[in-house]
C-alpha cells in the first residue's frame, strides 16, 4: 500500500485542502497543533471509517459545518484506488454517509461498513481480525500514535499478551483452549446425563424378560379357552339348524296370524262403522220428519209474485221521493222571490234619486211600486202555502209506501227461509239413501270377514305345534349365547392384556435400545473428553508456545537491534521477557521504563514499535501494508545527537514510503520530501 494523495473538505482544522504524498521519506513538518495529526486521522478515516471509542465522527467534522468529506488516493499491488467517505451533521448527531471506492476506474458504492469490508479485503487483512472491529494490524504496522505505543509498554502483562496475540493472529490458540473448556464442561454434563440414563438398563432387561414370560402364560390361557368357545358355537349352530327346519311352518303361522289380526281389525272397524251409520240414519229420519211437518201446506210459487210487488213498491217510493224533492225545490224558489219583494219594497221607500236616470223619485211612483210588489208578495205566499200542503201529503204517502215495502220484504224473507229448509229436506233425504246403501255394503263386508276368520282359525291351530318347538329351541339358544359371550369376553380380555404387554415390551425394547446407544455414546464421550483433556489441550498449548517462542526470539532480536541503533550507551541493555515486557538493565541492574529519561523511554517505545512492524509483516505475510510506515512524533524527548539516529533508522527500514510527523526541524535534513503545515486563524493549510 502506498499513499498518493488526500483531499480534505471541512475535516477538523482544514476547510479545503489537497495533499500529495511522494514516494520515499516524507516529513509532515509544522508547529505543535498546526494540523499534522489531523492528516493522519483523515487517512485512517478514509480507510476504515469512523469508529466509536477510537475515531468518533464528531471529532472529524469541522466545527460549524454541516458536511465534510475525505478522498484518499492510494496504490495497492499496482491498482489505482480512490476512496471517498462523507460526514453529515443532523439535529442530534454527526453520521457517516454512504461513499464509494474506485478501483482502476471501476466505481462501487456502499455504506460505511460495506466500504470498510472492501478496503480490508484489498489490504489482505485476515477475516477473523476484520470481524473484531479493531484495526490492530494497521495500528502496529502502519500508524501508531506515540501515546498508544507507550501504553502497551505500561499496561499489565496479561493485557499486553492478549493484545499481541490478536496482533500476531495467534489468539486463536487461546480461544481454542477456552472453547475446549466449554466443550469439556458440556461433555461432562452429557456424560453425567447419559450415566443417569443408562443406570437402570440391566433392571429394564430383567423386567422385559418377565413381561415376555407373561405373554407365554396368556397364550396358554387363550389356547385353553378356544375349544370351549368352539363347542358352544357348534351347539348354537345345531339349535339354529333345528329352527331353520321348522322355519316355513313358523313363517306360515306368522302369515296366518297376521292375516287373522288384519281381518279382526277390519271387522272391528266395520262393525263400529255400521253402528255409526245406524245412529246417523236415525238422526236423519228424525230431522226429515220435523222438516216435512214444518213445510206441510206451504206455498213456494208466491216468491216471484212477492218479488214483483217489492220492485213495484220501490218504484212508487222513488217517484214519491222525486215529487217530494221537486215540491221542496219550488217552495225554496218562492221563498227567494218573497224575499226579493220585501227587499224591493224596503228600498223604494228609502230611494230619493233614481240610480238609472238620476231623476228624483216622487211619492206616487213609490206607492205604485209598493202596491205592485205587495200584490206579488201575497200571490207568492199563497203559492208557498199550496206547495206546503202538497209536501205534507207527499210525506205521508212516502211513509205509507215504506210500510207496505217492509211488509213485502218480511214476507219475502219468510219465503226464503222456507226455501232453504226445503232444500235441507231434500239434502237429508239424499244423505239417508246414501248411508242406507253404505250400510248394506258394510253388512256384506262384515259377513265376508266373519267367514274369513272361520276359515283361518283351523289353519292356525294346525301350525301351533311348530311354534312350540320353535320356542323351546329359541330358549335353548338364549341360554347358550351368554356362555358364548362370556367365553369371548374372556378371550378378548386375554388378547387385550397380551396387546398391552406387547406395547409395553415394544416401548421397553425401544428404551433399552436407546439406553444401549446412550451407553455407546457415553463410551465415545468419555474417550473424547480424555483425548481433549490429555492430548488436544496440551497440543494447543505446545503449538501456541512454539509460535510465541519463535515470535519472541525474532521480536527480542529486532527490539535490541533497533534500540542499539538509537542508544549508543553500553551501560543500558534491553530485552523482552517471555511476557513481551521490556526489561531494562542499566549498569548491570534491572530498572523500570518509568525510571528512564524522556529520550530513553522514546527510544524504547520506537524500538518496540519497529520490532512489532517487522515481526507482524513477516508472520502475517498476506497483508499489503509492508511498503509503508507512519511515525508519529518518533523523536519526542530525543537529544540533538539522538536525532541523527533517525537517519540510520530510515536507511535500514528499506520501505517505499515513510511518513514522519514531527516538529523537529533537524529531521528535514535527512528526509527526501518535506510537507509544511501551517495554521492561520484556526484554518490549517499546506504550503
Amino acid at each position: 500500500m502506498l499513499i498518493k494523495s488526500i483531499k480534505l473538505n471541512n475535516i477538523r482544522s482544514y476547510e479545503s485542502q489537497e495533499i500529495s504524498f511522494p514516494l520515499g521519506s516524507v516529513l509532515l513538518a509544522g508547529d505543535i497543533g498546526s494540523g499534522k495529526s489531523s492528516i493522519l486521522l483523515a487517512i485512517e478515516f478514509a480507510i476504515f471509517g469512523a469508529k466509536k471509542g477510537e475515531l468518533p465522527a464528531y471529532t472529524l467534522l469541522r466545527h460549524g459545518k454541516k458536511e465534510g468529506s475525505v478522498e484518499l488516493r492510494m496504490e495497492i499491488e499496482g491498482k489505482d484506488i480512490m476512496i471517498k467517505r462523507a460526514l453529515k451533521r443532523s439535529n442530534e448527531d454527526i453520521k457517516q454517509e454512504a461513499g464509494y471506492v474506485v478501483v482502476n476506474g471501476l466505481k462501487k458504492e456502499g455504506t460505511s461498513e460495506e466500504l470498510r469490508a472492501i478496503v480490508l479485503e484489498m489490504l489482505g487483512y485476515p477475516k477473523e481480525l476484520v470481524k473484531k472491529g479493531k484495526d490492530m494490524i494497521y495500528r502496529y504496522t502502519v500508524y501508531t500514535p506515540q501515546e498508544e505505543m507507550k501504553q502497551i509498554l505500561y499496561e499489565s502483562k496479561d493485557n499486553r499478551l492478549d493484545t499481541l496475540r490478536k496482533v500476531f493472529n495467534i489468539d486463536k490458540y487461546k480461544r481454542i483452549k477456552e472453547n475446549l473448556r466449554i466443550i469439556t464442561a458440556s461433555l461432562r454434563e452429557r456424560k453425567k446425563h447419559l450415566e443417569g440414563f443408562t443406570l437402570d438398563m440391566e433392571y429394564k432387561k430383567k423386567e422385559l424378560a418377565e413381561r415376555k414370560s407373561e405373554i407365554f402364560e396368556i397364550d396358554k390361557s387363550i389356547e385353553a379357552i378356544l375349544p370351549k368357545i368352539e363347542e358352544v358355537k357348534n351347539e348354537i349352530n345345531e339349535k339354529k339348524k333345528s329352527i331353520e327346519s321348522i322355519g316355513n311352518d313358523i313363517k306360515e303361522l306368522s302369515s296366518l296370524r297376521s292375516e287373522l289380526s288384519a281381518a279382526e281389525s277390519s271387522l272391528s272397524h266395520k262393525i263400529e262403522q255400521n253402528n255409526r251409520l245406524n245412529n246417523e240414519i236415525k238422526l236423519l229420519d228424525r230431522q226429515t220428519e220435523e222438516l216435512k211437518n214444518e213445510l206441510e201446506n206451504k206455498k213456494f210459487n208466491e216468491f216471484e209474485v212477492i218479488k214483483n210487488k217489492i220492485d213495484n213498491k220501490e218504484n212508487e217510493i222513488k217517484e214519491a221521493e222525486l215529487n217530494y224533492k221537486n215540491t221542496i225545490k219550488k217552495i225554496r224558489e218562492l221563498e227567494v222571490k218573497i224575499e226579493h219583494c220585501n227587499e224591493t219594497m224596503g228600498k223604494i221607500q228609502e230611494l230619493d234619486i233614481c240610480p238609472v236616470c238620476e231623476q228624483k223619485v216622487d211619492e206616487q211612483h213609490k206607492q205604485d211600486v209598493h202596491l205592485r210588489e205587495s200584490k206579488r208578495h201575497i200571490g207568492l205566499v199563497e203559492q208557498v202555502k199550496g206547495f206546503a200542503d202538497e209536501e205534507s201529503k207527499l210525506e205521508k204517502i212516502k211513509i205509507q209506501l215504506k210500510r207496505e215495502l217492509d211488509a213485502f220484504v218480511r214476507e219475502q224473507s219468510h219465503l226464503s227461509v222456507l226455501k232453504i229448509k226445503f232444500e235441507h229436506l231434500n239434502e237429508k233425504t239424499s244423505a239417508r239413501e246414501e248411508k242406507s246403501a253404505l250400510k248394506e255394503s258394510i253388512k256384506k263386508e262384515i259377513g265376508l270377514l266373519n267367514a274369513k276368520k272361520t276359515m283361518l282359525n283351523p289353519r292356525i291351530e294346525k301350525h301351533a305345534e311348530a311354534e312350540e318347538k320353535y320356542k323351546i329351541a329359541r330358549k335353548e339358544i338364549d341360554g347358550l349365547l351368554p356362555q358364548e359371550r362370556f367365553l369371548e369376553l374372556e378371550k378378548r380380555k386375554y388378547e387385550a392384556e397380551k396387546e398391552s404387554i406387547k406395547r409395553f415390551i415394544a416401548g421397553m425394547e425401544k428404551e433399552i435400545d436407546e439406553k444401549q446407544k446412550a451407553k455407546e455414546r457415553l463410551a465415545y464421550i468419555s474417550q473424547l473428553g480424555s483425548w481433549i483433556d490429555e492430548l488436544f489441550v496440551n497440543l494447543m498449548s505446545a503449538m501456541e508456545k512454539h509460535v510465541m517462542v519463535n515470535i519472541h526470539s525474532q521480536f527480542n532480536g529486532l527490539f535490541k537491534s533497533w534500540f542499539d541503533i538509537l542508544m549508543e550507551d553500553e551501560a543500558i541493555n534491553v530485552r523482552v521477557d517471555e511476557d513481551f515486557t521490556p526489561v531494562i538493565e542499566q549498569d548491570g541492574y534491572e530498572t523500570y521504563v518509568e525510571n528512564l529519561s524522556g529520550g530513553e523511554r522514546t527510544a524504547v517505545a520506537l524500538s518496540y514499535r519497529l520490532a512489532l512492524n517487522k515481526v507482524i509483516n513477516d508472520i502475517v505475510a498476506e497483508i499489503k501494508t509492508n511498503d509503508i510506515i507512519i511515525l508519529d512524533e518518533p523523536t519526542d524527548g530525543f537529544s540533538y545527537e539522538q536525532l541523527d539516529k533517525i537517519r540510520d533508522i530510515l536507511s535500514q527500514l528499506s520501505m517505499k514510503q515513510v511518513i514522519i510527523v514531527s516538529h523537529e526541524s533537524k529531521i528535514e535534513s535527512f528526509v527526501e520530501n518535506v510537507i509544511r503545515v501551517n495554521k492561520h486563524e484556526n484554518v490549517s493549510a499546506v504550503g
